[in-house]
């Protein structure tokens, strides 16, 4: 937790940029004392009238004043004592000596450029004094620096680097900085709720703060500023004015979202994209994947639907069926199919595979598509892997509305030894008997007969034919074969003939 700090430290001042441009000369042993007021001293009188808690600007920078401050601030307990640099004209900076005495004393010395002390000690008195107005003027000066500027992201961190000199980043929901720098030991559980959090990290604090949130209640893009000092209210004042950064942010993602949706077929583009980039996977292109409206990180599961038969499938329709059985993710067209991928906090269970495949086959039960879905696989780069396994597990469904990558088994060895030429030849010699015959029927029928693992009746509600037409047909193609179906090592060796035979029609 941050600090409850009920008043700021010399260390406070000179990290919220309320100093300006300011130098600690000497005495840093002294910059963690708290500061009751801030006057000004013009000589000795002033000075000695200077009371504990006092921080003292000096509006003169004679040596002989300079020591006689450090004096009166080491007796008295003032805080600290502040040189005002004219950014013109001359000037005497302390010596050796006045900087040695303020290290031993161990009163902070402050060196700060400025032409008018008055408006520098209006500003530390304003801080310190009236902390609330302090902050409201800041909001003003932010709030007024949003209307006159372009609200992406790279405006907003700037606005916000230099009138509250904090650094900031927007970052996505796995962690990707798509403008700025993520601060080093953001804590992870930072960016895993909903709403803005603070967290104290290494040299200071962290303000995440959400800038656009799914219907869900998950939350897409983070502004994170990250600010010095431990102090609770400065650090509950650059919450406040990044929750209204956060709203100018949330606003330019709205319309980028709205570009994007008029664009809807770049999408394929984008996702070809990410999909090439493999691990690897650049900010830029996952600042383009989040304004997309697509969830990165998590646990993902790729689908990958492609017609059954030539024709043209309605998107928005495919999307109505997915929706129907609670399939919310991301579909995107492309040229020769569908790719749609669902996102989980945490890894799904491997027996969930079995329901999300039916739940796939009813969604296309009324659509000429098959599908093939992958493995879950974490991060950006999982979008990619587990979509490419669903395009793999697309091209072999075989007879199946719908194939898992890991149910896929043996049909995948077979696929691979199919694409054998020396196979292929030698399974064209083998069938060549059969072919022609009842027009092809007799072939075909034994290469069904064999998928649905021999089951008479099976193969004939899929050939629409009575089961004893199924069996009078392989009854004769075992005759013209001359093999027995009975037999594991010819049924085996028929089973691969008829895939390579038909690989390599396709």
């Amino acid at each position: 937790m941050i600090e409850d700090a009920g008043s700021l430290t010399v260390r406070d001042l000179l990290e919220i940029g309320v100093l300006g441009e300011t130098e600690l000369l000497a005495g840093a042993r002294g910059v963690d004392t708290e500061v009751g007021d801030v006057r000004l001293a013009a000589d000795l009188t002033a000075v000695e009238a200077c009371a504990a808690g006092d921080l003292v600007i000096l509006t003169g920078h004679q040596p002989y004043l300079v020591e006689v401050a450090l004096r009166r601030a080491y007796s008295a307990d003032v805080r600290a004592v502040v040189l005002c640099k004219p950014t013109t004209g001359a000037y005497q900076p302390p010596s050796a000596a006045t900087t040695s005495f303020a290290n031993r004393l161990g009163v902070p010395l402050l060196e700060i450029t400025a032409d008018d002390p008055l408006l520098v000690a209006d500003a530390l008195r304003t801080a310190v004094r009236r902390p609330e107005l302090s902050a409201a003027r800041l909001l003003n000066a932010v709030t007024a620096r949003l209307g006159r500027s372009r609200t992406d992201p790279r405006s907003v961190i700037t606005i916000l680097t230099g009138e509250l000199h904090v650094s900031c980043a927007v970052i996505s929901a796995d962690g990707t900085a798509i403008e700025g720098v993520s601060p080093p030991g953001l804590p992870p559980d930072l960016l895993a709720g909903s709403v803005a959090a603070t967290a104290e990290i290494e040299e200071g604090f962290a303000v995440a703060v959400p800038v656009e949130t799914d219907r869900t209640g998950h939350v897409h893009l983070w502004l994170v500023s990250h600010g010095r000092g431990r102090n609770k209210r400065w650090a509950e004042t650059v919450l406040q004015i990044s929750q209204v950064a956060s709203w100018a942010l949330g606003s330019w993602v709205a319309a980028e979202r709205l570009e994007a949706e008029r664009q809807a077929r770049s999408r394929g583009s984008l996702l070809a994209e990410l999909l090439a980039c493999g691990d690897d996977v650049p900010p830029q292109l996952v600042q383009q994947a989040v304004l997309a409206g697509w969830r990165l990180d998590g646990w993902h599961t790729g689908i990958y639907a492609v017609p059954a038969t030539p024709g043209q499938l309605d998107t928005e329709r495919l999307r109505v069926e997915l929706s129907r059985r609670g399939l919310h993710g991301q579909l995107v067209e492309g040229a020769e199919g569908w790719s749609f991928w669902l996102t989980n906090d945490s890894e799904p269970p491997q027996s969930q595979h079995r329901e999300l495949t039916t739940r796939i086959a009813q969604a296309l039960g009324c659509c000429p598509l098959v599908a093939g879905i992958g493995r879950p696989h974490p991060g950006v780069s999982g979008v990619g892997k587990t979509l490419a396994e669903a395009r793999e597990a697309a091209a072999m469904t075989g007879t199946a509305k719908v194939v898992h990558i890991d149910e896929l088994g043996v049909r995948r060895l077979l696929s691979m030894a199919a694409e054998t030429p020396a196979l292929v030849e030698q399974a064209t010699r083998l069938l060549e008997p059969l072919a022609g015959v009842e027009d092809g029927q007799l072939l075909r029928t034994l290469a069904i007969y064999l998928d649905e693992e021999s089951v008479t009746s099976s193969a004939a509600v899929r050939l629409k034919v009575h089961r004893n037409t199924v069996a009078q047909r392989i009854n004769r193609a075992e005759q013209l074969l001359g093999v027995s179906l009975l037999n594991p090592d010819e049924r085996l060796a028929v089973h691969l003939a008829c895939r390579a035979v038909r690989a390599g029609d396709e």
